[in-house]
């Protein structure tokens, strides 16, 4: 039986591992930033949209 650690990985693979991981979640972040935006505009527009249309029933 062979002890597996995470160090018997050579010290540059885990580094590379890590940045990759760190730019992926920093692309899954940024990404997860930009649909709240998205959400809050459309949120917006929904509102602006519904008063306008009241408006229009009113006149």
């Amino acid at each position: 039986m062979s002890d597996f650690s995470p160090g018997a990985v050579s010290g540059s693979s885990n580094e590379a591992n890590l940045d990759k991981m760190i730019k992926h979640q920093e692309k899954m972040f940024a990404l997860s930033i930009k649909a709240e935006i998205a959400k809050s505009q459309h949120d917006v527009n929904m509102s602006i949209s519904r008063k306008m249309g009241e408006a229009a029933q009113k006149a």
